[in-house]
């Protein structure tokens, strides 16, 4: 299996725009061939990015779970080991600052372009111990770390009911296997760094602004567990395009059509498209340029 794989826009096919699809299951496949690292020409800029983050807001990227510093240190050590192992493969430099003061997770971390976050066992359930977590989408590290899966995942609507029994039996019986998920979204804001909903919900976009300034943000997101700790490494990668690129294809364009006429309501909220603004999305993809 590789390690990782160098990617453009390919990931676009990998969006689920199916909208009879329940898009609260978890949607977890096996890794198999795929990667489980991707690096991609935007390698440099987003580790740029990171160490920036680092540097002015460490104390919003890097948390660790009060009274968990000892199994965070053992869980940091094997995914730093992962990490590096990828790195001397492909002959890639790790972060160029403070590297011998670092905590191995927070190296790791800077490391590469996938935030990753450390999940350990709590009492029946399963609880988010640590994270390096420099690229949110639209959540905060400190009122998460130190809680339950279930709790972390609150905003989440339906999350309760439909998913937490799942996600703990998925992590209950892992294995030595490891999963891949994607989600998906569509933000006017392009930011990496972005852990706030805006206060007064997104700003409506017109129809002959949609492909330019809505961006598609993508999760891709694994699950794998540490054979040392038995904690689980999470990781989640941001992969965001504005939404022209992504309906130049005429299947995809018509897919996405589609989606937005059939998805309900619920579902559309979710991916960040309100009523009106999926209206106006579909003018613009009816109106596109060839």
């Amino acid at each position: 299996m590789d390690d990782t794989v160098w990617s453009g826009q390919g990931w676009f096919d990998e969006i689920d725009l199916d909208p009879a699809g329940h898009w609260r299951r978890l949607g977890t496949r096996q890794l198999g061939d795929r990667p489980w690292l991707v690096v991609d020409g935007r390698r440099q800029a987003e580790l740029s990015l990171k160490e920036q983050l680092s540097a002015d807001r460490h104390g919003e990227v890097f948390a660790i779970e009060s009274g968990a510093e000892d199994g965070v240190l053992t869980a940091g050590r094997e995914t730093l080991d992962l990490v590096d192992g990828v790195l001397v493969r492909l002959d890639l430099d790790g972060p160029t600052t403070g590297d011998g003061d670092l905590h191995p997770l927070d190296r790791a971390g800077r490391s590469v372009q996938e935030d990753l976050c450390l999940v350990r066992p709590g009492d029946g359930t399963w609880v988010l111990a640590a994270a390096s977590l420099c690229f949110p989408s639209r959540w905060r590290l400190d009122e998460k770390v130190g809680r339950s899966i279930t709790a972390t995942h609150g905003p989440v609507d339906g999350y309760d009911r439909h998913l937490a029994s799942r996600v703990d039996r998925l992590f209950d019986h892992l294995g030595e296997r490891i999963v891949l998920r994607r989600n998906w979204f569509v933000h006017p804001d392009p930011s990496l760094f972005q852990p706030d909903r805006p206060p007064n919900g997104d700003p409506l976009v017109e129809a002959d602004r949609c492909l330019d300034d809505l961006h598609l943000r993508s999760e891709r997101q694994t699950l794998r567990r540490l054979p040392v700790s038995g904690w689980i490494l999470f990781t989640i990668r941001i992969q965001q395009d504005p939404l022209r690129p992504f309906v130049v294809d005429d299947e995809r364009a018509a897919a996405l059509r589609r989606y937005l006429d059939e998805a309900p309501v619920e579902q559309l909220a979710h991916r960040g498209l309100s009523p009106d603004q999926a209206e106006r999305l579909r003018t613009a993809i009816a109106d596109r340029a060839p």
